[in-house]
């Protein structure tokens, strides 16, 4: 087994882990304070259509990785609906909808699914920066999570390098300083109001 490969096998772990801090987080604290509402829907929408694109061009790792995210971000959006944070109408239909325009794109083509795929995903987290931006109170935010997103984030763009891909490497460009920001502000919430839920 050769660098490259147990470095790929590295950035699938953490693709399959990272969302797990933050579904936990949610659940334990009951609150998604701080966490954006655009942004999850804007996460479980990109691994749809990674999801997708992972079943057209049989890329197995892929579907599973995106699979896991769906659960780890859709655990957040169940507690995003069920705290009222958004309604359940709001959050199925955004989803449902980028189902059919993901079969749609496919029917067109698989690249330009892929395309989708790579700026829905890379642009998911931008809501999550400008409401760290605006608001100190980040408690329902799990700095575990998003230290592990710089790390993977960091880690895919360096073997999309390895293997000169840059539709693997370029999102990272802006995934990894939008983490690595949204990490300090939550360190910060965190030390500031401890547990608490209200500012």
């Amino acid at each position: 087994m050769d660098f490259r490969t147990i470095f790929s096998l590295w950035c699938i772990s953490l693709s399959f882990t990272f969302t797990i801090p933050q579904a936990y987080r949610v659940v334990r604290k009951n609150t998604v304070e701080g966490i954006s509402v655009p942004s999850q829907l804007q996460n479980v929408s990109g691994s749809i259509l990674w999801v997708v694109y992972g079943i057209a061009s049989s890329t197995h790792l892929v579907v599973l990785a995106n699979l896991m995210t769906i659960c780890g971000f859709g655990t957040v959006v169940f507690m995003q609906v069920r705290l009222k944070a958004v309604s359940a109408v709001r959050a199925l239909g955004v989803e449902i909808s980028v189902v059919f325009a993901a079969l749609i794109a496919l029917a067109i083509s698989r690249d330009l699914l892929g395309v989708i795929a790579v700026v829905v995903g890379a642009t998911g987290i931008v809501p999550q920066v400008i409401r760290a931006a605006k608001t100190s109170h980040l408690v329902g935010v799990s700095v575990v999570t998003f230290i592990m997103v710089v790390t993977m984030s960091a880690s895919w763009g360096i073997y999309g390098l390895m293997i000169d891909d840059l539709y693997v490497a370029l999102p990272n460009v802006v995934i990894v300083p939008s983490a690595l920001f949204i990490s300090i502000r939550a360190i910060q919430s965190h030390m500031r109001y401890g547990s608490s839920t209200i500012a």
